[in-house]
């Protein structure tokens, strides 16, 4: 270390470091992650649950286009008997039944209801709500959702 307080690299304040032989130990003393001393857990998949296997059952097919549903958590209730249709076929129903003014837009609301909006002037991206469309039927709880949310609370 110079006269100006810094060691021969030219770094400031390092000099006056001692070696600490504890630093390699982890808390209380303890060798530190990657020491490898027998007994310490291996913490890397702490945390991370392992996959488990979906119940194999064959798709369920959508009750208005007849085609094979693969992503069953984003379908909908058949408003007639309840068994799960496409999102976009139950979209496209709902729009071909709504007559739409200018300025008009149908969008999903949740909880199984459509929505006729109208987008408010400006650009902050509000909007009105100017009719509800319900399709699911309110508070009906259907048997293949319960089969998927009881899969998904096991994950």
């Amino acid at each position: 270390m110079d006269n100006n307080g810094k060691n021969s690299s030219g770094r400031q304040g390092e000099g006056n470091r001692r070696h600490n032989p504890r630093q390699a130990q982890g808390k209380h003393g303890r060798p530190g992650h990657g020491q490898g001393q027998k007994g310490v857990r291996d913490n890397s998949t702490l945390g991370v649950r392992k996959e488990e296997k979906k119940p194999s059952q064959p798709p369920r097919t959508c009750a208005l286009c007849g085609k094979p549903i693969f992503d069953l958590a984003g379908a909908l209730a058949n408003k007639e008997n309840g068994d799960p249709v496409h999102f976009d076929c139950a979209l496209e129903r709902v729009q071909a039944a709504e007559a739409l003014e200018a300025g008009e837009k149908i969008v999903y609301l949740g909880a199984g209801c459509f929505g006729v909006v109208e987008y408010k002037k400006g650009n902050d991206g509000g909007f009105i709500v100017k009719r509800r469309i319900h399709w699911e039927k309110e508070g009906e709880k259907q048997l293949w959702r319960k089969d998927l949310s009881s899969y998904i609370t096991r994950i």
